[in-house]
């Protein structure tokens, strides 16, 4: 693809969390990153020259009024993410915007109408979609490897102590594990699971001194009695494997979480006849090298954008995930189980 064909990229900010998208934004062959911006002037000039971006911005206004950046990446706090994908959009923009796509469901429903009404593309960047072992393991359920779905199981942890301030464990800033882990937990549960999720059953703990949830656990009641059972939190480290599927038939899992630079990953799965280990059975397995995430999702929207295709999870799969989340709050707070539309 020529220089010419790529999506120009800008960037609103120099979080922390560019550190793991930024390498995959600019090895990305349908990708140019062209901008950053930052309300700190050698911030925003270290960044750029960091990165290899042609230019930096004071302010995000200015990134926005340039005519040659087409989409921009958000990593900002999660409060910010509604107002700036706004802002960005009504500039004109295309938007990826970290995850959670905004910790409000009615907030959502105005990035729906500011996209439709634009003509611009948002996306929520929950990059773990775009993985060849995820792909491969939707493939599978479909192929009926595991027969009828009926429960899936998801655990994402890691033991999160720090100094001074961290901004997971700020409430005004929409901190604590259920935005911040929780939402990729309901999104896999919808992934492995066919229908809605109907029902929510919650429970959350908060270590002592903090202000934020810092575990929870819900039961998400589907469609046909279908389960999805999570837990995230900052209390502990990652299970063996962070998903797993259990159907009429079989099952599969995957070992090692494939978010944390982990130099391969595998997928295991077994379709009934013996259980493992009983007379020589083994369950299947495949190994997958790892992928860059961060870059594949990049690829995804950039393509869309040239095409003209819909993103593969439009912004009313970021809504349903939302009032998920919000359920899980309810409930866990209330002590009763929280029934969905």
């Amino acid at each position: 693809m020529t220089t010419t064909d790529k999506v120009r990229w800008g960037v609103l900010g120099v979080s922390w969390v560019n550190q793991l998208t930024l390498p995959g934004m600019t090895t990305a062959d349908n990708a140019e990153l062209v901008a950053i911006a930052s309300f700190d002037d050698d911030r925003a000039r270290e960044e750029s020259a960091r990165w290899g971006a042609q230019r930096w911005y004071r302010g995000f206004d200015a990134l926005l009024a340039d005519p040659d950046v087409e989409a921009v990446y958000l990593p900002l706090p999660n409060t910010k993410h509604s107002e700036w994908t706004i802002r960005a959009l009504e500039a004109g923009k295309h938007v990826l915007c970290e995850k959670p796509l905004t910790p409000s469901s009615a907030e959502i429903e105005r990035l729906i109408e500011t996209s439709r009404r634009t003509g611009r593309l948002v996306m929520e960047a929950l990059m773990y979609r775009f993985t060849p072992r995820w792909q491969r393991a939707l493939q599978l359920i479909r192929d009926g490897a595991v027969g009828d779905p009926r429960v899936a199981r998801l655990g994402l942890a890691f033991k999160q102590h720090y100094e001074g301030y961290n901004i997971r464990f700020d409430p005004d800033a929409a901190g604590g594990v259920v935005w911040d882990m929780g939402c990729y937990a309901v999104d896999m549960a919808r992934e492995l699971l066919p229908g809605e999720i109907r029902t929510v059953t919650a429970t959350s703990w908060s270590r002592p001194g903090e202000r934020v949830e810092t575990s929870a656990e819900a039961i998400l009641g589907f469609d046909d009695g279908r389960k999805g059972l999570i837990n995230v939190s900052f209390d502990y480290p990652n299970p063996y494997a962070q998903a797993e599927l259990i159907g009429t038939d079989g099952w599969l899992t995957l070992p090692g979480s494939g978010m944390r630079g982990e130099p391969y990953t595998r997928l295991l799965w077994h379709t009934y006849g013996d259980e493992v280990f009983l007379d020589g059975v083994e369950p299947n397995q495949e190994s997958f090298p790892r992928a860059d995430a961060y870059r594949l999702e990049v690829e995804h929207l950039s393509d869309c954008i040239r095409t003209g295709q819909q993103v593969r999870y439009p912004l009313e799969r970021s809504l349903a995930n939302t009032q998920v989340l919000e359920a899980i709050f309810e409930s866990a707070a209330s002590g009763t189980t929280v029934g969905l539309d």
